[in-house]
Order: C-alpha cells, then sequence, then structure tokens
C-alpha cells in the first residue's frame, strides 16, 4: 500500500481531485496527496487553489481489499456444444478474467465432465456387465480431482501473454471442447466437490466458486458413495436430488475455517422442466427453482434483495417469479459480454465493499472524524459522502460508512458501481474533516 504524506500543499483545498502528491518513504507513492476531499475554494478544472491538494490532509492511502481466490467451474457437456453455449463461454471468461479488477486475485479452472467412466450397473441389467461395457463405450460421468488450470496468482499477465495462468486458462479452453457423447452426462456434484476441496487447500484470505452451467446434475447412479437420485427414463437413479447439492453448497459456505461462497450462473438450456432439451433428457424438475436456491445456500447476503430467497425446492414446485441465481437462460440474454459482466459481477459481489483503514505513517494517528474516501471507477473520479442517517442506503448517489468494527464501507450506488467497473481505485485520505451527506 502505497502512501502519499502532505507536504508543500497550497492553501485551502478542491471538492474535485486535484493534483497528486509524491510517494512516501517506502511506497509506490499510493494516489498521492490529491486535494481529492477538503475545505476550500475550488479552482480552476476542479482542483484545489493551486493544485498541490488540501492543506488539512496528513496521507493518503490506496485501500486494498483482502486477498481472494475464485475457481471457475465449468460445464462441458455435450449439451454445452449447442445454441452456441460453449463459444459464448470461452469468450466471456477470456473477457472477465482480462479485467484489471482481476490482478489482485488467483483464479483457476475446472471442467466437466472430465471423461468416460463405466456405466451403472442399472444400465446392464440382465447382460453381460462387460459385453454391456464394451457395446455402450462408457457415459460421461468423469470428474478430476483437481483443477484443470490449479489456482494461481493473476498478476498483470492477461490471456494474450506468453504465461500466467490467464493464459493456461486460455489454453485450455481453446484446446478442450465438450464431451460429444449422447448420454450427457453432468457430474456436477463431484465437480463442486472436487472444486470446494482445491480452494481450501489455498493458503488465501477469501474464496469463491462460480458455478457456470446449463443445467443437468446427473451422474448420481455411479456416485460413490452412493446418494439418492432422481430416476431417469433409463430406470436408473441418476438425477440429482437438489437438497444433496444444497446440503453440499451450504456445508462449504458455513465452514467455520475456511468457507467458500459458491455463486451459480444459468446458461440456456437452465430452464427446463423435464422436458428434452436439444435432444437431451433433463431432470424431473424445475431447473430455475433448484439453481435459485443453490444460489441462496451458496451466498445468501449478495443474492438480489428482490429476487423469491424464501422458495424452497419441492419436485413438482414451480420456478419462482424472480430466480435468485445469474439467469441467463433466455437466449435473448446469452451472450459473451452479458455473461462476462456476471462474472465480473460475481467478485465484486464476494469480496465486498469493505475496505480497512489504512495504517498512519509513524508518529501519526487517524481522528475518524478526519477521513474521506474517493473512488475511481475506469478513470472516472467520485468523491463519496459519508452518510448522516444509519438508514439510508445510497442507492442513487452512493455514500460510506464505518462498520460496527471500524471498517470502511461503501454503500449503494458506490457498491455495485465498484464491481462492475473494471478498473477500480479506493483512496482513503486522513486529516480533512469528514464530509457529510
Amino acid at each position: 500500500m502505497g502512501i502519499g504524506f502532505g507536504g508543500g500543499c497550497a492553501a485551502g483545498g478542491g471538492n474535485l481531485p486535484g493534483g497528486g502528491g509524491e510517494g512516501g518513504e517506502g511506497g509506490s507513492g499510493g494516489s498521492g496527496n490529491g486535494g481529492s476531499i477538503g475545505p476550500g475554494p475550488v479552482g480552476p478544472g476542479g482542483g484545489g487553489v493551486g493544485g498541490g491538494g488540501p492543506a488539512c490532509a496528513k496521507f493518503t492511502a490506496e485501500a486494498q481489499q483482502a486477498p481472494a481466490a475464485m475457481l471457475t467451474v465449468l460445464d462441458a457437456s455435450a449439451s454445452m456444444n449447442k445454441q452456441s453455449k460453449w463459444g459464448t463461454a470461452q469468450l466471456a471468461i477470456k473477457s472477465a478474467i482480462d479485467k484489471d479488477v482481476f490482478d489482485t486475485m488467483s483464479l483457476g479452472l475446472t471442467v466437466f465432465p472430465a471423461s468416460l467412466t463405466d456405466p451403472p450397473l442399472c444400465l446392464c441389467q440382465g447382460l453381460d456387465y462387460e459385453l454391456c461395457k464394451q457395446f455402450i463405450g462408457g457415459v460421461s460421468c468423469g470428474f478430476s480431482f483437481l483443477p484443470q488450470v490449479p489456482v494461481a496468482p493473476a498478476g498483470l499477465e492477461k490471456t494474450n501473454a506468453a504465461t500466467g495462468v490467464r493464459r493456461q486458462m486460455y489454453d485450455w479452453l481453446v484446446s478442450h471442447p465438450p464431451l460429444s457423447n449422447v448420454d450427457d452426462g453432468s457430474p456436477i456434484y463431484d465437480a463442486l466437490q472436487a472444486g470446494y476441496a482445491s480452494l481450501k487447500s489455498e493458503n488465501i484470505e477469501r474464496r469463491m466458486l462460480v458455478l457456470i452451467t446449463d443445467g443437468g446434475f446427473s451422474c448420481t447412479s455411479v456416485a460413490s458413495p452412493a446418494r439418492e437420485g432422481y430416476q431417469d427414463l433409463n430406470g436408473c437413479p441418476d438425477w440429482e436430488k437438489p437438497k444433496s447439492v444444497n446440503d453440499l453448497i451450504t456445508a462449504a459456505r458455513t465452514d467455520p475455517s475456511k468457507p467458500i461462497f459458491t455463486f451459480i450462473v444459468g446458461v440456456p438450456g437452465s430452464n427446463s422442466t423435464g422436458a428434452k432439451v436439444d435432444g437431451f433428457d433433463t431432470p424431473p424438475y424445475n431447473m430455475l427453482l433448484a439453481l435459485s436456491t443453490y444460489a441462496v445456500s451458496g451466498s445468501p447476503d449478495t443474492v438480489d434483495p428482490t429476487c423469491d430467497k424464501e422458495a424452497v425446492f419441492s419436485e413438482a414446485g414451480a420456478a419462482p417469479a424472480k430466480p435468485c441465481h445469474i439467469d441467463l437462460s433466455s437466449g435473448a440474454a446469452f451472450n459473451a459480454d452479458t455473461l462476462a459482466n456476471a462474472i465480473a459481477d460475481v467478485r465484486g459481489k464476494a469480496l465486498g465493499c469493505v475496505y480497512d483503514l489504512p495504517p498512519p505513517p509513524p508518529g501519526e494517528q487517524i481522528d475518524k472524524n478526519q477521513v474521506n474516501v474517493n473512488i475511481t471507477l475506469d478513470g472516472a473520479p467520485q468523491n463519496l459522502k459519508k452518510r448522516t442517517d444509519p438508514l439510508d442506503l445510497c442507492p442513487q448517489d452512493g455514500c460510506w460508512d464505518y462498520t460496527a468494527d471500524g471498517k470502511v464501507e461503501l454503500l449503494g450506488k458506490a457498491c455495485t458501481s465498484l464491481g462492475a467497473a473494471t478498473d477500480v481505485k479506493v483512496d482513503i485520505q486522513v486529516g480533512c474533516e469528514t464530509i457529510l451527506k
């Protein structure tokens, strides 16, 4: 964290950004003592008179969020070959992870199914099993215990760099098309379980998993240990029971030492209700309802507050009025840009908008009545005001306030805009009287 100290400031300050000061000793300069907030007249161009920043400022530091890892778990079942779903997902993941906001994160990729496995016994009833295996040739229920692209810090290397985790994800997506078996197996439960195990092995503060799928949730008939499943048209208990999935996702989120937040993205096909979609069988229940409950289990505090959060799964249940997961099942709403923005939005929701106050320079102290917050989103600076009404959610203009434990939290539009921006900077300035809303 670079810190700029207040030296050589002109008298007075501006209410809009002015020129930045030089970095403090041992730091990268941070945002400088930029005249971002402070009393006094506003000079030409919006900066403080003299352009040097407010004389009241002691220091300004760029705030940082907690280190975090995001594992993308991507459906590569045969049905993802339809409706350009795979190509769209490729473009979207590339576009999303190349955003600058992922530079400080660790990224990884798990794709399922990973291979063919022997068919379940229920498919070979009355037949010699070995001959049955040869005839069927395997089912698409294999999964990898480890991510195909291991989680690693992203850094500044984008997908067009020669090395780096982003480039590895790009190369894997380009060189591995979905399986094309007619069974359309989707071992999502196993892929999630393996993904959680991988994320828990990471020595990092925050963990998130993003599932991108067109539905399915099958392969229960070959699960080990066995799980209950709904019967498919072959007489096999192969469709996953949503209770099992919800229990798995909830357990990951409520892990006392290494919680993992799960986000669900449903692409075309994920609004199935038991009828065939693109020639493939689908589970005998409303998939929108199931996915919505998974989203609530995975991250209840970040779902859309207007979604049907109280919906409970039942086999005969209807789709919620407004699903809680990221629903891109409508072909009209599904494109690479929309999916990329959804992935980036997940990052913002999972990390939240809470920042520690920066450590003061030696000999300095932070007076919480002399703290101001500036944000720069995609090059556009904004000075936030601290709310005075604790019930004010600042939905239109954005604001900030202290949390119960004394951290800085961006609220309302300031927080939602932060998650959607591709280039984000949050500066905390100390020394000038807090500007109140």
